[in-house]
């Protein structure tokens, strides 16, 4: 290794022990109470240093957002390039987003405090406004995509279809966030509930979607409870009593699948 490529590897190490110290003093203080200081003291640099990296400490703020924003994306359009079947790619797609949160939990308290219209009014260097700019992109994008694969599960009759795709996309989204705003280091929501929050994430989502399915879910092609056993990785098909599956259970459960069958969803109601 030349010394020119050892220094740029300690160059970026060293800018990413920057951003997670910041992440880290973001999540204690918020955006407004932290400074640039803070930060130095908690990655262990001189001041300057951080200067070198970032113009700013919204500028720090704003490229940390991003760089988790783009990691986000890159694991959503991996997941969709599988060619998974609805019901598994929007698991996989709400796995991913959840493990993201639990890796960005400074990041993702530390925005809870942040209140953009007022950001972006101060910002007045470029290097602050283009990484502004990036944090909304790659935010839209991120929805983009989590939203094309709810879509998908929806055109496909396998979640209740009162509300349209969209809405049912950012009520999911709304309860994963939701739950995870519930948990905290100390598990103080363990203690006041006496449930225990190791799998607690997950079971938000299937128990939302095994709600809000069976509603539609006949009228679509798929027998009641299909849906809560492709979320428990058991079989699609119903059982009858002997253990084998009958030819009209067997039908129903794989309807969406045919082409030409009765796989769109009711025409939406009051949108």
């Amino acid at each position: 290794m030349s010394a020119a490529q050892r220094h740029q590897r300690e160059r970026e190490a060293r800018g990413r022990a920057i951003m997670a110290a910041a992440a880290r003093v973001f999540a204690r203080r918020g955006l407004e109470g932290a400074t640039i200081e803070m930060v130095a003291r908690e990655a262990e640099v001189a001041v300057g240093t951080i200067y070198l990296y970032f113009a700013s400490r919204d500028d720090l703020f704003l490229s940390l957002t991003a760089e988790r924003a783009g990691q986000l994306r890159a694991r959503y359009e991996e997941i969709q390039s599988r060619g998974l079947d609805p019901l598994a790619e929007l698991r996989a797609i709400a796995q991913a987003y959840l493990d993201y949160l639990r890796e960005s939990r400074e990041l993702f308290l530390a925005q809870q405090s942040v209140v953009y219209s007022q950001l972006r009014k101060r910002l007045r260097r470029a290097c602050e406004l283009r990484n502004f700019q990036r944090v909304v992109d790659l935010g839209r994008a991120v929805w983009e995509l989590y939203e094309r694969t709810v879509r998908r599960a929806f055109e496909g009759g396998l979640i209740a279809n009162a509300m349209g795709p969209k809405k049912t996309a950012a009520v999911l989204w709304a309860s994963m966030n939701g739950a995870f705003m519930l948990l905290d280091d100390d598990n103080l929501f363990g203690k006041i509930t006496g449930l225990n929050p190791e799998h607690f994430l997950e079971e938000t989502l299937e128990a939302h979607l095994g709600v809000s399915q069976p509603a539609g879910a006949h009228r679509n092609g798929v027998a009641p409870g299909a849906v809560k056993s492709r979320l428990s990785g058991a079989p699609n098909a119903s059982r009858s009593q002997n253990g084998k599956s009958t030819k009209s259970q067997q039908a129903g459960a794989s309807a969406p699948a045919r082409r030409g069958g009765n796989t769109r969803p009711q025409k939406e109601q009051g949108l």
